[in-house]
């Protein structure tokens, strides 16, 4: 048998455990994700798992001599449903056919393991209310921060506290990138090709550089942490593709850097979310995140700042994530414990934060100045402005730090001046987010 791939498993924390009868896993996909899974399997340190069958699409296309022969792979999914496997493990990806696919196995008294994060943040609740009726299992610890076990970290493990906010890298692609922007002085479009050929991008990156993908992990943390309804069409996202290498420079100035942050808090009966670029202290959990590494800061009532951190993006640390639950299906066949009901909320974006704005004036005189006005008259005060243009810039900018106010009243006076024609392009706005 050839050797598996060049990763090495031997130093993960995953311990193995007593087996009394092995726990058959059947494998749906066979991509990044789903290669470290096997090979973790593979390996020999978890005899209670074992991996009876591998489905993918053009299957022939994805055999590996490193395989063991004991396992069958096939295209059909009909054989996946009808064997003996005790759990399917969908590494697939996409709402469908995968939340089909779940559905039947479950169905069918399958517990699943996923690490699907838009199933679970479309799907969810109901997917768990049917593992529990079936007296089987639904685990998704994989589906948010790759290996960071924040679920966990959050429920059970915080479950004694009150949370209050959640602040966080979740997606491990942007922030490779926005780390390279940042310390090597990598363009964007540069940065997102090296993660691609690191295996931390998709060909195509528009749910990573957009939001999306961040914006279905919060919706699950949020009805992990908050026990709150969130529809992740109602979370506002804004692209990273805006970010330029000058925003970094005044970013800089200011003590700071630029990450994709989504973050969540609770404020007079209303969920305030939001995913996007974010201006952080370069001293903060946030800001010293590196890489493809995910962090999430969560601030309790009673215990005050959490911090999580570890990679978050790649097959290696997913994998791993992956096996835990798989691991925690094998030593318990009890039933999936749904917890409290979750409770519907409006969703707004409308935080009162300080905010980096960066405009690019049609004529720099007039539009500041009626930018000055748009901002008094919205009841925002200006707290500092930076220029230092650079002869590498496309059109010379400025910066503005905005006195805390909110979202909505600051987007209202940037349209205004927009519309009046003062500015070359649309304005910059970043929130302006501390964490300890």
């Amino acid at each position: 048998m050839n050797a598996s791939p060049a990763f090495d498993f031997s130093r993960s924390s995953l311990q193995p455990v007593p087996a009394q009868r092995a726990c058959r896993i059947a494998l749906l996909g066979f991509g990044t994700v789903g290669r470290s899974v096997a090979t973790i399997l593979q390996g020999g340190s978890f005899p209670q798992l074992r991996l009876q069958l591998i489905y993918n699409r053009r299957v022939d296309r994805k055999r590996v001599p490193w395989v063991s022969p004991q396992v069958r792979w096939t295209d059909d999914l009909e054989e996946v449903l009808a064997s003996d496997a005790d759990v399917v493990l969908e590494l697939a990806g996409g709402l469908e056919p995968a939340y089909s696919w779940v559905k039947r196995a479950l169905l069918l008294g399958k517990s699943v393991v996923t690490a699907n994060k838009k199933l679970i943040a479309a799907h969810g609740p109901e997917l768990l209310d049917l593992a529990r009726q079936q007296g089987c299992r639904l685990e998704f610890g994989a589906a948010v921060a790759g290996g960071v076990p924040v679920l966990c970290g959050v429920s059970p493990g915080l479950s004694g506290d009150r949370l209050l906010k959640l602040c966080g890298i979740l997606n491990g692609t942007c922030n490779y990138i926005l780390h390279a922007m940042d310390s090597r002085g990598v363009a964007l479009d540069a940065a997102l090709r090296e993660a691609q050929q690191r295996g931390y991008a998709e060909a195509d990156p528009s749910d990573d550089v957009d939001g999306l993908d961040a914006r279905a992990k919060l919706a699950i943390l949020v009805r992990t942490g908050f026990h709150l309804q969130a529809d992740p069409q109602q979370i506002a996202t804004q692209s990273i593709w805006p970010v330029q290498p000058a925003d970094f420079r005044y970013a800089r100035e200011l003590g700071c850097t630029i990450r994709q942050v989504a973050r969540a808090e609770l404020k007079s009966g209303t969920l305030l979310a939001e995913v996007g670029p974010t201006v952080v202290s370069a001293g903060s959990p946030l800001g010293s995140a590196r890489n493809n590494q995910n962090v999430l800061v969560t601030t309790g009532k009673y215990g005050g700042e959490t911090v999580f951190a570890g990679a978050g993006a790649g097959g290696a640390p997913t994998a791993v994530a992956v096996v835990s639950d798989l691991l925690a299906v094998a030593e318990s066949r009890a039933a999936a414990n749904c917890g409290p009901a979750l409770v519907a909320v409006p969703v707004s974006n409308d935080f009162r934060c300080r905010h980096y704005v960066r405009v690019t004036p049609a004529q720099t005189t007039d539009a500041v100045a009626a930018l000055r006005r748009s901002l008094t008259s919205g009841g925002i005060s200006l707290r500092g402005l930076l220029h230092h243009p650079d002869r590498h810039d496309r059109r010379p900018s400025l910066a503005l730090v905005v006195e805390e106010c909110s979202t909505h009243a600051l987007e209202k006076a940037l349209s205004q001046v927009q519309e009046a024609g003062l500015l070359a392009e649309p304005a910059v706005r970043m929130p302006m987010v501390t964490t300890s």
